[in-house]
């Protein structure tokens, strides 16, 4: 993931990481995707999903579940040792591994260190700190950075 997300630099990027069997994971990435999806028309955001094992999510679970991401073009990883997740624990300063968390990436983003970038912006829907996923702002962040 780390090479797809730095071969987009110079370009806004948006970031999920969600369960395959979540059910508000799934309707985050919808509503997200939708937004990338709406503002792709003429300008190019890259989408990355990486599908993680929570919520009893296993890889073979995410072929019947890509369809709620209504960007074809977007970029889906599988990690299932939840490696990303610990990162971004790390990353986003939570109490537990993180996952239904929606980020955003200004196009000067590199991932150069052990530790993905910090995200310009970010919403969730876990108990952990920080703004809760209102896809319509996030979209109006999208369109903000472009």
């Amino acid at each position: 993931m780390r090479a797809a997300f730095n071969a987009d630099a110079g370009k806004v990027r948006v970031l999920m990481v969600v369960s395959p069997t979540c059910g508000a994971c799934l309707e985050g990435a919808s509503e997200v995707s939708g937004q990338v999806a709406g503002i792709n028309h003429g300008k190019t955001v890259p989408l990355y999903v990486l599908w993680v094992p929570r919520s009893g999510g296993r890889e073979r679970d995410v072929p019947a579940t890509t369809r709620v991401v209504a960007d074809s073009s977007a970029h889906e990883f599988w990690d299932g040792n939840d490696l990303l997740g610990i990162d971004y624990k790390q990353v986003l300063g939570w109490r537990g591994n993180a996952w239904d968390v929606y980020m955003l990436y200004g196009p000067k983003a590199q991932w150069s260190g052990d530790l993905p970038p910090a995200p310009d912006f970010f919403m969730h829907q876990t108990s952990e700190k920080g703004p809760r996923l209102d896809a319509d702002e996030f979209g109006r962040r999208v369109k903000q950075l472009l």
